[in-house]
């Protein structure tokens, strides 16, 4: 018992080591005293709670999956070419480790057979090699246009930093679409709001300025948060109930309604229009 016992902490510990340091500054002994929990910001339910993740292709060879589970390469999105695997995928409580391994090795062949089914494809991008430079350093460009504005390089009318975008990102999450600051309570008008002042958020992304290649990679970085956040706060606005108690809750919507909404809610992003269409897909039980 003991020993199972030592590898339950290890397990909790490779989760959330951050508990251990709330349990230093404490003088907590979990085993010996209760301990308060340590709530985090909003974040995405990846597969280690079975939820979110990419659409993608299931193996195709399982007796009795639905036609709408398998309908290409095994692991490949509904991007062709690219596959996914692991957490990005979702719907799996372990694959957060060794799962995440074995998943990649199957999505890697099935990665291979696609390029030898596909070996005449040529790409076409719709930029040039200088128009890709010049958008991947623009950070850098607007940095150095306006850095001598101000004696405060951090204080710029002109632009923003990484770090001053990210944590308006950071706040407009954990304010509207359920975080620690509301208990994880969130509704229809606070998830609208939030995206309105995503939407700003979003034009002010485009001001963002790098003073060196370590901030290039945060602009990155907010760039595809700014996405995963607003595809996060668009599926708990779609689905309305509280499908995961303890993850977020929707105080207009506050019970599971398997009635409606014992089912896939898949979304799809047009960059070019800036436009979200969400749909139900429905979820079959394939094992008892």
């Amino acid at each position: 018992m003991k020993h199972l016992e030592a590898e339950a902490w290890e397990d909790f510990l490779d989760m959330a080591i951050g508990q251990a340091s709330l349990w230093a500054a404490k003088n907590i002994e979990p085993d010996k005293s209760v301990s308060e929990i340590m709530p985090t910001e909003p974040y995405l339910l990846g597969s280690h709670a079975g939820c979110a993740g990419f659409w993608v292709s299931g193996p195709g060879d399982i007796k009795g999956t639905p036609e709408h589970y398998s309908w290409g390469y095994n692991r490949m999105s509904t991007v062709p070419g690219l596959f996914m695997a692991g957490d990005v995928v979702g719907a799996s409580g372990h694959k957060f480790s060794s799962g995440s391994h074995a998943e990649g090795r199957m999505a890697a062949k099935a990665a291979i057979s696609y390029i030898l089914d596909n070996a005449g494809y040529t790409p076409t991008p719709k930029l040039s090699l200088d128009e890709i430079a010049a958008e991947l350093y623009l950070p850098f460009e607007i940095y150095e246009k306006h850095k001598t504005y101000t004696t405060e390089p951090g204080v710029n009318p002109n632009y923003i930093g990484p770090k001053a975008l990210q944590a308006r990102l950071m706040k407009i999450s954990d304010e509207y679409f359920g975080g620690v600051a509301t208990w994880y309570m969130t509704s229809k008008t606070m998830l609208e709001e939030g995206l309105k002042l995503l939407e700003m958020l979003k034009e002010d992304a485009g001001k963002m300025a790098a003073a060196n290649l370590h901030e290039l990679l945060r602009c990155f970085e907010n760039y595809h948060r700014i996405l995963s956040v607003e595809a996060h706060a668009r599926h708990i606005l779609f689905r309305e109930e509280s499908r995961y108690p303890g993850y977020y809750y929707r105080g207009d919507h506050n019970k599971i309604d398997d009635a409606n909404w014992k089912c896939f809610t898949n979304s799809k992003y047009d960059a070019e229009k800036n436009t979200w269409e969400l749909k139900k897909v429905p979820y079959v039980q394939m094992f008892s």
